[in-house]
């Protein structure tokens, strides 16, 4: 069983800094996760800021045709032609696919368009235009994950895209951002607060060092060790050996010490004044018993 009194100064401090620290690095992970979550969002909002601008524009061209001042034919080039050539977050562009899914308009790699991209997928083998389609089949427009590499690089990284669903000419208008960086600021954060969390370590075991040994040496030893001689100067035994840390300098075991010695003078005291007493009493009885003979004779 778990005895906290039992455990020595120097332990219960290690404990409390141990914890002090246990707390700190939780509250820093949380923190960070907290903030890679919020990242994360942030881009996500943006993309689906961009994907609904794109979308309003197929929106408004659709009800110019509505009102007859285009064929469906030209709104819909009109419409492709203004998207086409949107760009957000640097170089990131905007795609048009259609529900079976192929390609309606790729700005940066016409040769996609009308093609089928059924069997399009990412390197981890996610069809990716058939999740896009799924996701607008379900909900109108969402988000999806997938691995794609960046431009003029083979290696695939995380990528998030919105697609949104423009039902009159059964179009999936999509964009999307690559998230890679948010994990590359993550580890950053995380190296700088595992930096802070080590010197807040070497800071709270400095302090807790200097805290127990300020304690220790003003007490003299273990607050233990100081009971049990107190009991033992309690129930009689003055000649009690009491061991301090640094003889010499002033702590409470010292004092102790020092009371134990007062107290083995002044008993000592007692004593030969108590055997002085018996002394006088025995020679005041001889002499009474002396002075009563001679009154006898």
């Amino acid at each position: 069983m778990f005895n906290l009194s039992a455990m020595s100064v120097t332990r219960r401090l290690g404990l409390l800094v141990a914890s002090a620290i246990l707390g700190a690095v939780l509250l820093s992970t949380f923190l960070l996760l907290s903030e890679r979550a919020l990242i994360m969002k942030e881009r996500q909002h943006a993309v689906r800021q961009t994907v609904e601008i794109a979308h309003s524009i197929v929106v408004h061209t659709h009800q110019e045709v509505s009102q007859g001042k285009m064929t469906d034919e030209e709104g819909r080039k009109h419409a492709m032609a203004e998207i086409k050539i949107l760009r957000h977050s640097g170089s990131e562009y905007f795609w048009i696919n259609d529900m079976h899914p192929k390609m309606v308009m790729h700005p940066i790699k016409p040769e996609l368009d009308g093609k089928d991209l059924t069997a399009n997928k990412d390197p981890e083998g996610k069809h990716l235009f058939v999740e896009f389609v799924n996701t607008v089949k379900a909900s109108g427009a969402g988000f999806v994950y997938y691995m794609w590499p960046k431009p003029g690089s083979e290696q695939a990284v995380q990528k998030v895209s919105y697609v949104k669903g423009f039902a009159p000419w059964g179009w999936v208008i999509g964009s999307g951002v690559y998230v890679d960086t948010v994990q590359a600021t993550f580890m950053e954060q995380l190296q700088v607060a595992a930096l802070g969390t080590t010197l807040l370590v070497l800071l709270l075991l400095g302090i807790g060092l200097l805290i127990s040994r300020s304690v220790l040496n003003q007490l003299g030893g273990e607050p233990a060790y100081a009971t049990d001689v107190t009991q033992r100067m309690a129930a009689g035994d003055l000649s009690v050996r009491i061991e301090v840390n640094r003889p010499g300098q002033a702590s409470l075991l010292s004092a102790i010490g020092a009371m134990r010695d007062k107290f083995a003078v002044i008993v000592q005291e007692v004593r030969q004044g108590s055997e002085s007493v018996a002394t006088a009493s025995a020679e005041i009885a001889q002499g009474n018993q002396d002075l009563s003979a001679r009154t006898e004779s």
